[in-house]
This record gives C-alpha cells, sequence and structure tokens, in this order.
C-alpha cells in the first residue's frame, strides 16, 4: 500500500477529478494498476482473517470478556476498509485501461 500512496500523485486528473489515463505515463498506470491491486487483496485476506477470528471470539463477547466497543470499532474498522478495497480495485481497473490499448 505504501508504494501505491507515493505513486498517487503521479496520476493525472481530468477536469472532473476523475483518472486521466490518457495523459499519465503508462509505466506509471501498470505501477498503480498492480499495487492496488496488490493492495485490495492483502485488505481483503486481512479482512478474512481478522472474521473468522471475530467468528471464534464471539462467545467471548456474550460472556463479557470481550468488549463491545471494541467489536462495534473493529465492524467500523470493516466498513472502511472494505470501501478502501472497493476504491483500489476500481482504481487498478481504470489503470488497467493502459494495458489493453486505451491509452495513446
Amino acid at each position: 500500500m505504501q508504494e501505491l500512496v507515493e505513486l498517487l500523485p503521479r496520476l493525472k486528473l481530468d477536469a472532473a477529478g476523475e483518472p486521466d489515463v490518457r495523459a499519465t505515463d503508462p509505466e506509471v498506470l501498470s505501477a498503480i494498476a498492480e499495487h492496488a491491486a496488490a493492495s485490495a487483496a492483502a485488505i481483503n485476506l486481512g479482512l478474512s482473517a481478522v472474521g473468522s477470528l471475530m467468528a471464534y471470539a464471539a462467545p467471548q463477547c456474550e460472556d463479557r470478556a470481550i468488549n463491545s466497543d471494541a467489536v462495534e470499532a473493529l465492524g467500523w474498522l470493516f466498513a472502511e476498509l472494505g470501501a478502501t478495497t472497493a476504491l483500489f480495485v476500481r482504481l487498478a481497473a481504470t489503470c488497467k485501461q493502459v494495458q489493453v490499448g486505451v491509452h495513446g
């Protein structure tokens, strides 16, 4: 994800604030697509792992061994990470347009 964030300032935007694949260097687009897809996959794997742990910890919530505020905070984190993953997937798809001949 660090590499993606470092590349984003090199992504050109159009007047509507959308990624402009025609104005951005194809190498930058390719790298952004690669890092965005990898970041989305990593987030999905992490969400799946924590979700599994939460399922096993559910009985502890009933016994109040786990604070319900912590579970709520995880829920909000999952929501934000899910939205971020969707953004990364859309960004990867947009930037991959260059690889299928839309650029230039």
